[in-house]
């Protein structure tokens, strides 16, 4: 039964393209996964010699080996180019890194040096333990109409190992190269093994009535369609990408809403799995499932709440454990959790255009949901976290100092994922006793007041410090992106005269956008606007040894000392490592970075008017130092992995 997890290319500080992972890293990391009682790991592409070595010399000693699902990839620059996967230079590149990878599991490869590409001598045979190709990657619908409109003349092919008839065009193509890479491994060292392609439910067989997607879900791939020959002993096997939240039919479909699980549980995600695996006869794998613990979110379901981002780590392991559950109580062949390690360099829809392209492996967004998908974290600090919101002050010294006014001092650090603060103030209630903290972030804009009280600079953002359930950071409305966005499919907002002065005294709730409004075609059904309001802070202690300890935490106090940390991209940081922001998108008519040397930030009780700010300044960097760490959710996937070793 394969239980495993996906493993990419990235970790902080370095592009996938950088191939900057160790050999001593992988060596860790494959040890890890195999206390996790996993007997599968998935690569989408070809990988460094370091880690074709450490996963060889992994498994001469290992109790228990691991297997390796090995991808291939597109050139994905030409194959958006041309949107046709029959073009010339987009299969001289596929069928040459075929070829790489099956000499490469065999021990027997040198890859010339190529931007972008791992490269090197692969010296170690690695066959016995690669259980099986998945070839390329999800299939976007108009390159799939594309290739089909291009080449109507193609609808069949007759391999040594695979054939297709009476098909269209692309799916011709997974035949061809399915076959190639058979016939290669067969030719050069008479071996073979199970061949799939990546698929996702965008792309399946089923009718889905409820989606509102229509072009997205325009296509139908299906690996039974391609036949196999006598000569094919291993045969195929169908995979999916399939998580809880996307696409929405996930939960828009009816029958999936209705559908209650043995332990009273709403579960949309099941019926799906029973509904897709009633089409197969072949082994079929998910070969991506998982929950990021990310603090941002980018979609929802609101009958599970298995959401795509602001989960804690317990739940992320608690959703985890469940959806593995359906994936082998319906009779799939296993599950691999997407993914082994955070991965920084990511981007999603919702935040790509706040940050910049080029920088982001270099800091920690934890609003972006698709950089914390891991079960291994990696935690900004030398060899602990900076700050731990924790009400203890012993991280702090006289150098952090910003200000000491009105019996109160405020106190600033930071590290590549938040800004931190600390306010001491002598016998406090921070239950009933209301704060504020100005910050000037832009010299573009500001107010110069919020509500009684007046600033001696504009300031963009207010952190409004009210208990622990009414704390929230609150933007200038000149400075918010999501009224620049998204005014024109959130119809409770609207974009005014006043709100858009640059001097505007408005400040407002800081909200991401999820979902527009949607008009379900099967039925007189709409689900409202969605949106997650990023500015909402939680309450609690970010010490992961803590048995209240909370991913989420954004504040906690005790005593006289609050801690609180801020993502960076909530004060509208593109890149502070580059200590660059977001600049005037009202006057520039779209989002653009600028460049600043520091900010501006004060504090306030209710008793004071008058707020001084002091100037606060930090170094740019281009290496961050951090640490790993097992999320908690990696442990109720070991106790789970422990018992499922067979299928049902």
């Amino acid at each position: 039964y394969v239980k495993g997890v996906n493993i990419g290319l990235g970790k902080p500080g370095y592009f996938p393209g950088e191939a900057a992972i160790t050999k001593e890293e992988y060596a860790r990391w494959f040890q890890e996964i195999g206390e996790m009682n996993a007997n599968c790991i998935r690569v989408y592409t070809l990988q460094t010699p370091a880690f074709y070595e450490a996963f060889y010399e992994y498994n001469e000693t290992a109790q228990k080996p691991l297997y390796l699902f090995q991808g291939t990839w597109y050139d994905e620059t030409r194959m958006v180019e041309t949107l046709d996967v029959y073009d010339e230079e987009l299969q001289e590149y596929l069928y040459q890194d075929m070829r790489n990878l099956v000499d490469i599991i065999h021990g027997n490869c040198e890859v010339g040096e190529a931007p972008g590409k791992a490269s090197g001598v692969y010296r170690y045979d690695i066959s016995p333990y690669v259980i099986g190709w998945i070839l390329g990657i999800e299939s976007d619908a108009e390159l799939v109409m594309q290739t089909d409109e291009k080449h109507k003349e193609i609808s069949s092919y007759e391999g040594d190992y695979l054939r297709a008839e009476d098909l269209e065009a692309f799916e011709v193509f997974w035949a061809e190269t399915g076959d190639y890479i058979v016939s290669y491994e067969m030719e050069q060292y008479h071996m073979q093994r199970p061949v799939s392609y990546s698929n996702w439910p965008t792309a399946d067989m089923l009718e889905h009535p409820s989606e509102t997607m229509g072009e997205e879900m325009s296509v139908d791939l299906n690996v039974e369609d391609i036949q196999t020959t006598d000569a094919f002993e291993c045969g195929l096997f169908a995979s999916y990408h399939i998580y809880p939240y996307y696409p929405n039919f996930l939960y828009t479909q009816l029958e999936y809403q209705e559908y209650v699980d043995e332990d009273g549980r709403v579960n949309t995600y099941r019926p799906y799995l029973e509904e897709l695996i009633a089409q197969h006869h072949m082994p079929v794998v998910v070969a991506e499932f998982g929950v990021p613990a990310s603090r941002g979110i980018t979609h929802s379901n609101p009958y599970t709440g298995y959401d795509q981002g602001n989960l804690t780590e317990d739940e992320q392991g608690e959703v985890l454990v469940s959806l593995m559950e359906d994936i082998h109580d319906t009779g799939y062949a296993g599950g691999l959790i997407f993914t082994w390690q955070d991965e920084w360099f990511k981007r999603t829809w919702s935040t790509e255009a706040y940050t910049t392209v080029d920088r982001r492996a270099h800091w920690c967004d934890v609003m972006t949901c698709e950089q914390h998908f891991g079960l291994l974290e990696f935690v900004p600090g030398e060899e602990g976290p900076v700050v731990v919101l924790d009400g203890d002050k012993s991280e702090w010294d006289e150098t952090d100092v910003l200000l000491d006014t009105d019996g109160m001092r405020l106190s600033m650090k930071y590290d590549c994922a938040y800004l931190y603060l600390m306010i001491e103030k002598a016998d406090a209630d921070y239950d009933t006793q209301k704060l504020i903290v100005p910050f000037d972030v832009t010299p573009n804009s500001g107010s110069l007041s919020y509500e009684t009280y007046r600033f001696d600079r504009p300031a963009d953002f207010v952190l409004s410090l009210n208990g622990r359930d009414d704390s929230r950071l609150l933007v200038q409305s000149y400075y918010d992106r999501y009224l620049h966005d998204y005014d024109k499919y959130d119809d409770t907002i609207s974009v005014s005269a006043e709100l858009t002065q640059p001097d505007s005294g408005v400040f407002q709730p800081i909200y991401y956008f999820l979902e527009r409004e949607l008009i379900l075609p099967d039925r007189p059904v709409v689900y409202p606007v969605k949106k997650f309001e990023g500015g909402r802070l939680v309450f609690g202690t970010s010490d992961y040894d803590s048995p209240d300890y909370d991913s989420l935490a954004d504040f906690c106090y005790e005593g006289d000392v609050m801690e609180i940390r801020i993502p960076w991209l909530m004060l509208n940081f593109r890149d502070p490592s580059a200590r660059e922001i977001e600049d005037d998108f009202w006057a520039n008519g779209y989002l653009s970075g600028m460049k600043i040397t520091s900010i501006w930030v004060g504090i306030a009780q209710k008793s004071v008017a008058d707020v001084k700010m002091a100037e606060y300044h930090w170094r740019g960097w281009s290496y961050y130092p951090y640490f790993e760490r097992l999320r908690k959710g990696y442990y109720d996937v070991q106790e789970q992995f422990k018992d499922m070793g067979t299928l049902p």
